[in-house]
This record gives structure tokens, sequence and C-alpha cells, in this order.
């Protein structure tokens, strides 16, 4: 009799260590690793291993509750997969960009990511699939199996929040580091922190500025400001690029500056904290940007814009612009509603300087430049194959803003009048995939060259290239404005000439949580031209 128990017990013993071990199990593990990894957070196994214990917990307990969380959990990383692989994890720009954005933008940021991205998560959906395609058998009374997968998934649950109380003092399970939990708990903070800061600038948007100006001094009739869109500056012929991309930049009299740097790595952070004056809270006061400024110092205002004027909320740098006197949006509501071009903006440009009037003039031109999907900036076109074709594309997008620069520039000096313009990129971009034939730039704050941009200031009175080395911070801009148009202001306060090679205090970039951090700590993104890559040179 005690044989025959004995043999029972092992039976049943080896009955559940094979099903444990039996491919429906295997599946489910690296359906809860492929989970782990897409939500674009860092990998460790132990997660893995501990949301597994979790599943296969549920689904020895619960068929309708495994179910459930196995789709919606699969859902998410299915969809969420390209973006974690790119972006990572949930922050506060990925989600304001998401409100800006529109299914246009939306669908041409689609485009950028390789297909495979989309094979994986086909193969997400397919593995869920395949584990519900049939219940397996429930255990529904408690037994030492199931006190096993619970203990491994609390005292993995456990590991961090003991960490952090080791090393901070305090304990709190919402720091469990499963990255489905981590999610649900990111997209709902960071949701609060966007209404938030998007209440933050409706409300100063219908704020009057409050400039005190104290002097009006300008040098020129004509002020022009161009604002370029994700243009690294290694990627410029007249910054140090290795290609010859910027035949009108590359020999225009002025000041080029060849370290600037941008505020940010995204266009409403970035412009955000460029064109208006930051509080002593590091907030934009939105109401009081360049534009205000200007029109407090007597300046006609103008704004032409090839970026869309609403997302989901109106965007900040839109609420900047609706400040100027005259304003036109080529994409109306938009981002991308429209097949329109940068150079359709130079239609505005005669009116705005043939326009009587004799106050000076700032005239602001947003440009769509190089945006992601590059090629649809080009239309597949490009000069010079370097890479793949998105590369490709990205050099020639380049190119076509240099010709708007050449145009514009041009417009200027036939209207007689004496002028002065700058222009600068909001942001750079970063590889990914590098060094494969997927290989694409995208948005990205975790690397020096996503704040490498290009800057230089061209006036009708120049009769040299001046060449400017020193550090400079998109931070600082509303003191260069200032110094630059002659309007002095008892809001900004330069802490050094701007245009000029006198030191300036250390830079500082901020990050997408949004967290200022370190310039100089960020490690190198360089751009690398593979030397097996075959070289054309006709427009395609």
């Amino acid at each position: 009799m005690n044989f025959i128990n004995l043999t029972l017990r092992q039976v049943v013993s080896y009955s559940r260590v094979q099903e444990f071990l039996s491919w429906h199990s295997g599946i489910l593990f690296l359906l809860a690793l492929l989970i782990n990894i897409s939500l674009g957070y860092e990998l460790h196994v132990l997660d893995a291993v501990g949301f597994f214990c979790f599943l296969c917990l549920l689904k020895r307990l619960s068929w309708r509750a495994f179910k459930y969380i196995l789709i919606v959990s699969s859902l998410v990383a299915a969809c969420y997969f390209p973006f974690g692989r790119t972006y990572g994890a949930p922050n506060f720009n990925s989600i304001l960009s998401l409100y800006s954005s529109n299914p246009g933008e939306a669908g041409e940021i689609l485009r950028v990511f390789p297909l495979w991205y989309y094979l994986v998560s086909l193969g997400i959906l397919g593995f869920a699939l395949l584990l519900l395609k049939r219940p397996v058998r429930l255990f529904p009374r408690w037994s030492g199996h199931h006190s096993s997968l619970l203990t491994v998934f609390l005292v993995i649950s456990l590991v961090v929040p003991l960490k952090v109380f080791y090393t901070e003092g305090t304990f709190s399970l919402l720091n469990a580091s499963y990255p489905v939990f981590r999610f649900v708990k990111d997209i709902t903070l960071i949701n609060m922190t966007v209404n938030a800061e998007h209440q933050r600038m409706q409300d100063l948007a219908t704020l009057q500025d409050n400039w005190h100006v104290i002097a009006v001094k300008p040098a020129h009739q004509v002020y022009v400001v161009v604002i370029g869109e994700s243009v690294r500056r290694d990627a410029m012929g007249a910054f140090g690029g290795q290609w010859d991309n910027t035949p009108f930049v590359s020999h225009v009299n002025g000041v080029l500056f060849q370290n600037y740097l941008s505020a940010a790595s995204s266009t409403q952070q970035s412009l955000g904290l460029t064109l208006t004056l930051v509080g002593k809270d590091e907030q934009p006061q939105y109401q009081n940007n360049i534009v205000t400024l200007a029109k407090r110092a007597g300046f006609h205002t103008y704004w032409f814009s090839n970026q869309g004027q609403l997302g989901n909320y109106d965007t900040a740098i839109a609420s900047i612009a609706k400040r100027a006197d005259n304003v036109h949006f080529l994409k109306n509501g938009n981002f991308f509603s429209q097949d329109t071009q940068d150079t359709d903006l130079l239609k505005f440009t005669n009116d705005a300087l043939s326009e009587n009037s004799e106050a000076p003039k700032l005239i602001v031109y947003h440009l769509i430049g190089s945006h992601p999907k590059a090629c649809e900036r080009t239309h597949h076109q490009y000069a010079t194959f370097v890479n793949n074709e998105e590369v490709s594309c990205y050099l020639h997008s380049i190119t076509q803003t240099d010709s708007f620069l050449a145009s514009l520039h041009q417009q200027l000096q036939n209207s007689g009048k004496d002028f002065s313009m700058i222009y600068f990129s909001d942001h750079g971009l970063a590889f990914n995939e590098r060094g494969s034939q997927s290989e694409y730039l995208s948005h990205n704050d975790q690397y020096q060259q996503n704040y490498q941009v290009p800057m230089f200031i061209t006036s009708s009175g120049d009769t040299h290239q001046r060449v400017i080395k020193t550090v400079r911070s998109a931070n600082d801009f509303m003191s260069l404005f200032a110094e630059w148009s002659g309007i002095r202001s008892r809001e900004v306060v330069p802490k050094y000439h701007f245009i000029s090679e006198q030191p300036a205090p250390p830079a500082y970039v901020t990050n997408f949580t949004p967290n200022r951090v370190d310039y100089n700590k960020l490690p190198q993104d360089p751009f690398v031209s593979r030397s097996n890559a075959p070289s054309r040179t006709a427009l395609r």
C-alpha cells in the first residue's frame, strides 16, 4: 500500500513538472519576455520570470482572468514595440507629442520603422492567440505549486523597492520593476503632468505679456528668424559634415556658430525653452516670447509656418505664433494634412517686406525641414547615396533647407531693405539600428548629437564669414534676440555677449523626462558613412 501511494505521488509530481515544462509554458515564458522587452524599459530576466510566474498562477486559478490580462498585455506590447524600440519607455515628451500629433503625422512616423519591428509585433499577437486557442487544465484548489509561483512573483516584486529603501530610506511597492506595472503607472502619472502643463500653457496663452522695455535701438529694418527642424549639425557641410550639401550656408557672409546647442531634443520642449522667457521655476512663460517682446518694442510681426497649428491640443509653439500681427499656417490644423513644401512659405515674403510701415519688422519662418520621415520631405529624391535611402534622403532634405535659405536671402537682398537673418534648428536626431540596412534617424535625448544643431546669422552689411567656436546654448536665445534686435528690457539680463568668443556658463540640456542634464556627460552618436555603400551622384 505504501508503495502504491509513493508511486502515485511520483506520478502526480511528474505530471505537474511535465505540465510546467510543456510547450504551452514555453510559449508563455517567451511571450512574457517579449512583453517585457516591448514596453521600452531595460530588460531584466528576473522581471520576465516574475511576470511568467504571475501568468502561470493566474492561468491555474482563473482562465477568464488569465485571458483578459494576456489579451490586454499582448495588444499593448504589440502596438508599443516599434515605439519602445525607438523612443524607450513612456516619458513626458512622448505623451506630449501624442497630444500634439494627428493621424497624418502618426502615419509618417509609422512608416519610418523597419519592417521587422512589425513582424515582432505580429509575433507577439501570434503567440497570444496560440496560447488562447484552447484552455488548459485549472487547479482551483490551493497547493504548494500555487504557493511557489506566488512566492517567486512576490520576492521579485520586492527586489527594487527594498533596494530603494536601502539607498534612500523610503519603501513603496510603486517602485516594483515589472514593465507592465511600470507602464501603467508611468502612463497615468505622466498623463497627469502633461495635462497640467497643457493647462498652464493655455492659461498663460490668454495672459497679456508683462515685458518692460527700456530701450529700442534696432540696427536693421527687417529681422528674420528661420526655425529649422530635426537638423544634426554634423550632417551639414557648412558645419564640418562629410558632404558638400550646403552650398549657400557654406559661403554666406555672416557669423557661424560651431558649437550651438538646442535647449531640448524635441520641438515643443526645445522651442518652448528657446523662444520664451524662462522663469525661476525653469518653466517657459509662454506669454513672454520673442513675438510679444518685439511687438512691445514697436516691431510689426509676422509668423509663417509649414507645421500644423493644432493636434489634439493647441501646441505651445502655435500659441506663440498666434501672437504675431500676421500669421499664416500652410497646414490648416493638421501637421501633415496637405503636401506642402517649405518653399511655399516664400510666397509670403514680398508682401511682408512691401507692407507700408515705418516700424521695424520681425518675420519668423517655421520649417518642416528634415522631420522624419525624410524621404517624404524629398519625395524619395537624393543626390548622394549614403548607407540607405532614408539616410540619403535626410542629407538631401538639408540641401532643400539650404536652398530655401538661399532663396529667402535673395528676396531680402532684392527688397533693398537693411536686414539680418538668423537660422537655427530646434533639435537633432539619433541613429537607430546603426550599421544595418534598416538604419534610420529619429528623436532621442541620450546623445550629444541630439542637441548639436546649426546656427548662423547673416546681415545685409556683412562682408566676410566669421566662425564662433565657443559653446552657445539655446537656453540663452532670449539674450541673443535682445542683443541682435536692439531691444533692451528689464526681464532679459544677458550673462555674456552672445555674438563673441566670450566664455559662457556650463551648458545643460533638457531630456524627455523632462530633467536638466549635463550636456558634457552625454555619449556620442557620430554620423558614420559605411564604406561599402554604393555611390550615386544623380537625383533619382
